[in-house]
């Protein structure tokens, strides 16, 4: 059976059409220094007549760049974690990268893998969010990968790698002081992982709010499910001075306690306010509509991108660790009646 397939112009193909060499016509594809500007504008005619698009793996091998950049999330499904990769993903093909997305699944060992497979991809530079349990493989394979890396969400144990974090303390700090300013004394601090970077800033947040208040603290980092945030909830609302209000330490910890709540008719805010650390799709939407923390995904990731290229092209050299202030947007579930 005979082909019908064409074949792919070659640099050879763009030479004979434009009646210059092949060195030439390397020149223009690598950035068209030293070829004269009607020379140059004929050159690229000809390769958009002809279709023509350079091997950039042959390029890359000559070059040792490849033009690529690896990002590891913990999960594509996570909006957080797939809002960031959407935007890192613009930017960097801005600057003509391509970007190539692993997912962890917040596991150590199947982040070691993926570092391996940029390693065989040969990239360029590395944005990633660091497992939760961080450990000294992780450091050993980055360095041996030898390229520019940025963490971002969670810093890479130690200060020699640059990272990009949400101002996590800073903001749970301002959450709780606002619950405090609407004269709550007892606020229950709920639910996340401890061993996780975030969850740990946010708890300090918290501490340091109330510690200021001289106010009593109540940490419940349980609530994995509907059945435990239940447990936690109705044990401190049984209590002698039971709770006034919650402080959701990620939005799953927020929207659990808000059905707790709604399935002991227990009003928000009168009752008990409330105040989650991420927003999420129905928070504005919920009757009463949700106080959150807001980080702001896209500064986040445009700060992480730009920093990674910017340690590629040797204009940053120095580890650098960057905090993006995270937002307070005032709803209802706080006590506060007009929305902003």
């Amino acid at each position: 059976m005979i082909s019908t397939r064409k074949s792919r112009p070659t640099l050879h193909d763009v030479a004979k059409a434009a009646g210059v060499g092949t060195t030439t016509v390397s020149r223009v594809i690598n950035g068209g220094h030293y070829v004269a500007p009607k020379m140059l504008a004929r050159i690229q005619r000809v390769m958009a007549d002809l279709g023509y698009q350079p091997n950039e793996a042959a390029r890359s091998l000559k070059s040792e760049r490849s033009r690529t950049i690896g990002l590891i999330i913990p999960s594509i499904t996570d909006p957080f974690f797939a809002q960031f990769a959407g935007v890192a993903e613009s930017y960097a093909r801005r600057e003509d990268y391509v970007l190539i997305l692993l997912a962890s699944q917040d596991k150590p060992q199947l982040e070691l893998t993926d570092l391996q497979i940029f390693e065989r991809h040969r990239v360029d530079g590395l944005l990633l969010v660091p497992p939760r349990s961080g450990s000294k493989a992780l450091i050993q394979n980055l360095r041996r990968l030898s390229v520019p890396v940025v963490a971002f969400d969670r810093p890479i144990a130690g200060r020699d790698y640059s990272s990009v974090v949400s101002a996590n303390s800073t903001a749970a700090e301002n959450a709780v002081r606002h619950l405090i300013n609407h004269g709550r004394k007892r606020i229950l601090c709920l639910g996340g992982d401890p061993n996780l970077y975030t969850i740990r800033e946010r708890v300090k947040g918290y501490t340091a709010a109330l510690t200021a208040a001289g106010l009593e603290t109540m940490i419940e980092m349980e609530a994995s499910d509907y059945e435990s945030a239940e447990a936690a909830i109705m044990k401190h609302m049984s209590a002698r001075g039971k709770i006034d209000s919650i402080f959701g330490l990620y939005n799953q910890s927020t929207i659990r306690a808000y059905e707790v709540m709604q399935n002991h008719n227990i009003s928000v805010p009168e009752c008990v306010s409330l105040v989650g650390f991420d927003d999420f799709a129905l928070a504005a939407t919920l009757r009463p509509s949700i106080t959150v923390v807001r980080q702001s995904i896209e500064e986040l990731a445009r700060t992480a991108t730009q920093l990674l290229l910017n340690h590629m092209a040797g204009e940053a050299n120095s580890p650098q660790q960057i905090e993006i202030a995270a937002n307070l947007v005032i709803r209802q579930s706080c006590g506060c009646s007009a929305k902003r």
